[in-house]
């Protein structure tokens, strides 16, 4: 049996099983839900959606929600499943095993309003891949690209709706230049620094599909202040 860890998550203590070797989340999907605002009872997709971390996090926030996790890779997909029992919101949130490129609008019973998305962040054929498998699916390119993102986006998002990602900050232009071609414009833009003085190592975004509305750039996001503390904006994201 493959061993894992039940991680806790929020002061309600919800847990997450997840892999005790192999992919692990980080802090960036809590960074991503603290910045997802949806409007009453929306339906969202979480693209890639690990052992199911994002989705819990939302579903415990936001009763009214309806989510639905894509995972490919089948033992990640499994501690999805078994987390969304074990915190008893499998109502809510329903996981499936499958590559996003091969769902269509009828297998979700109609478009959604919100995508979410902590992808794959480095270009196939670049750095070091990692001998994990489940680690150089997670990172590298291999199944999912932004080009996938956003065309399985454009497919399956109704109208006006919003794709919410965190992606690299260096890789900003490849974003920017494949949202165009999909019909996507930025509403939201905020920059990730682990500290001041630090240059930008990830940025949350919100794009619109079809909609031509003035782009926000927030002010920055900080992981760490001046006296190497967590932020007190960081340490919220933990809370209920």
């Amino acid at each position: 049996m493959e061993k894992f860890s039940a991680d806790p998550v929020f002061i309600q203590e919800i847990k997450v099983s997840q892999p005790e070797i192999g992919y692990r989340f980080s802090m960036d999907p809590f960074i991503l839900a603290a910045h997802i605002q949806p409007i009453g009872f929306e339906k969202i997709i979480d693209v890639g959606c690990g052992c199911g971390i994002i989705p819990l996090i939302l579903a415990s926030r936001y009763p009214g929600l309806k989510i639905l996790g894509v995972e490919i890779q089948k033992k990640l997909f499994q501690f999805a499943r078994k987390n969304t029992i074990s915190n008893k919101l499998a109502n809510r949130i329903h996981i499936i095993h499958e590559n996003i490129k091969n769902i269509a609008v009828s297998d979700i019973n109609g478009k959604a309003d919100i995508i979410v998305s902590n992808p794959p962040y480095k270009k196939k054929g670049t750095g070091r891949l990692n001998p994990d498998s489940q680690k150089a699916i997670a990172r590298h390119e291999i199944f999912l690209d932004i080009d996938l993102l956003l065309k399985c986006s454009n497919r399956l998002l109704k109208e006006q709706g919003r794709l919410y990602i965190i992606f690299p900050a260096q890789r900003i232009s490849d974003l920017m230049l494949t949202m165009e071609q999909y019909k996507f414009t930025p509403d939201f833009i905020r920059f990730v620094h682990i500290k001041k003085n630090t240059a930008a190592r990830q940025m949350i975004l919100c794009a619109t599909k079809n909609n031509g509305k003035p782009c926000t750039i927030a002010p920055p996001f900080y992981v760490y202040g001046s006296d190497n503390k967590f932020t007190n904006e960081y340490a919220s994201m933990f809370k209920p």
